[in-house]
């Protein structure tokens, strides 16, 4: 029933544009181009059981994103995003989408998050310099050899994902009175946790994450000088059939954050738990994780203290849980529009349900340019 109503919906558009009173537009869809590019490099003090790494790091990454939309005479926006990442580490092209926007709300169709992953950013804890609730503290911690993670986890973030970049559908509503409520869906979650496959339609429910779907609410709103922003949101995806390589209970997520600003001050946490967690080789997802943080922006300048605690059952056939820990202090200085400098003091630690540590604590600089 899920998948024939978002069939119906998403039909339902194809035809307006289709249509021969809609294929007109004021002008034909032409790309701009967007994107950013971010350098750090710290050095410290580096230590992790089992290995003998040195005491410097340097993460480099960025992306450069061909957007552009155009308007049709019935009044609908049409438009289109693709990201090419400049670090070929892993996916050379990113997320590639089209969507569609009008009075109705907006309609993503492509690879990318759901739609509740997308309205959660806002919530988690403010900061500046290096971002916390993320993987990247893995560039300056290295983690001990049976320490395990998955990227959109709560090992290492609050803001939780059935996959990543996933081949999708995903609506927007309009905002009422500062709501907003979304919707996801995903027919195909391949099993590694990054979500994104390219190798059919539809997904062999024997042995793959399948009808991955997610609904979410947020609020954003202002009252006499003060910011107020909250959202929430819920996945779920249906295990396969089969317990060899994957199995297990339909994966379930709950997450939740709120963010309050005034006068330049910005307080906020989020709190994420996959409570039927995802279950691949013999390795479970399930876990919580919270973060908070405050900061305080004046002119170009914004200083922040942030902290991070994420932890997930990892083998199941091992008691205890892989954990990690991150505080992050930071000052930043904007150097000119879309130019910042920043300089962060990190310490972070990761441990392995089987007790072996990786931990370090960083100074860092970094310069991010947004064009």
């Amino acid at each position: 029933m899920r998948k024939q109503i978002l069939l119906g919906s998403t039909a339902l558009i194809v035809g307006a544009l289709v249509a021969p009173d809609f294929v007109s537009a004021e002008e034909p869809l032409r790309l701009k181009v967007r994107g950013f590019k971010n350098d750090f490099f710290g050095i410290g003090d580096v230590d992790v059981d089992g290995f003998n790494f040195n005491n410097t790091g340097e993460f480099s990454d960025g992306e450069i994103q061909f957007r552009g939309e155009t308007a049709l005479d019935n009044g609908l926006t049409v438009g289109v995003q693709v990201e090419l990442e400049t670090d070929a580490r892993g996916d050379q092209i990113d997320e590639n989408y089209i969507f569609v926007k009008g009075d109705f709300g907006k309609i993503v169709a492509g690879s990318e998050n759901l739609s509740n992953y997308n309205t959660f950013w806002g919530v988690t804890a403010p900061g500046v310099g290096i971002p916390l609730n993320s993987g990247w503290v893995t560039v300056f911690i290295p983690p001990p050899a049976g320490f395990q993670g998955s990227f959109r986890s709560t090992i290492f973030t609050t803001n939780i994902d059935i996959g990543n970049d996933e081949n999708s559908v995903s609506y927007y509503s309009p905002r009422f009175s500062g709501f907003q409520f979304t919707a996801g869906y995903a027919p195909t979650i391949v099993d590694s946790g990054e979500g994104k496959t390219f190798t059919g339609f539809q997904a062999n429910e024997a042995s793959q994450f399948s009808n991955g779907w997610g609904v979410g609410a947020n609020f954003s709103e202002s009252f006499n000088g003060v910011d107020v922003a909250v959202a929430a949101g819920y996945n779920q995806i249906e295990a396969p059939a089969t317990t060899a390589p994957v199995g297990g209970d339909d994966v379930q997520q709950f997450k939740v954050g709120a963010n309050i600003s005034v006068g330049g001050f910005s307080v906020g946490g989020s709190y994420a738990n996959e409570f039927e967690g995802k279950f691949v080789a013999g390795r479970s997802e399930e876990g919580q994780s919270w973060d908070a943080g405050v900061s305080y922006s004046t002119g170009p300048w914004g200083v922040s203290a942030t902290y991070f605690h994420g932890e997930w059952e990892a083998t199941t056939t091992i008691s205890g849980d892989d954990e990690t820990d991150a505080f992050v202090g930071a000052v930043s200085y904007a150097l000119g529009p879309g130019i910042t400098a920043s300089a962060s003091l990190l310490y972070g630690k990761f441990e392995d349900e089987g007790g072996a540590e990786g931990k370090a604590t960083m100074g860092i600089v970094g310069l991010s340019v947004s064009f």
